[in-house]
């Protein structure tokens, strides 16, 4: 396994056909899917002879992402069919699923939205209570 995202789900990203394909054709060289892609992603760099983009590390690709499909407004990008992504995820154990959420949410709570309880905000305790929940005194 090589690069810096070498499983999907536990999944060996090696055997998983997904990533964009530039049509060269087609392609501008405006550089936005270079640009629109993750910047820790880097699927894609900038040919200066041809002034066009390619596709160097397929592999750093997100299973199932599109941004730069949809981003590119000449249409010279394409993907496999998203049935394709679509299937792989619904392979995938619920449990391992479950797990890596917990662990996520676990190690950034940031991602946690906490709901405030039903309250009638006409009662002081109610008032008090919000704003505990606000961080406001």
């Amino acid at each position: 396994m090589t690069g810096p995202f070498p499983y999907w789900h536990g999944v060996p990203r090696e055997e998983i056909e997904w990533h964009p394909t530039v049509d060269p054709q087609k392609c501008t060289g405006c550089g936005a899917c270079v640009v629109t892609c993750s910047e820790k992603r880097n699927v894609f760099g900038f040919d200066r002879s041809t002034r066009k983009a390619v596709v160097m590390s397929p592999d750093n690709c997100m299973v199932g992402c599109n941004n730069c499909q949809v981003g590119c407004l000449w249409d010279a990008i394409s993907f496999p069919d998203k049935g394709v992504a679509r299937t792989l995820a619904k392979a995938l154990p619920e449990e391992r699923l479950k797990r890596e959420l917990e662990d996520k949410l676990r190690n950034d709570p940031a991602l946690v939205v906490a709901a405030a309880p039903l309250l009638d905000a006409a009662t002081p305790q109610s008032r008090a209570a919000m704003a505990l929940l606000r961080g406001v005194r």
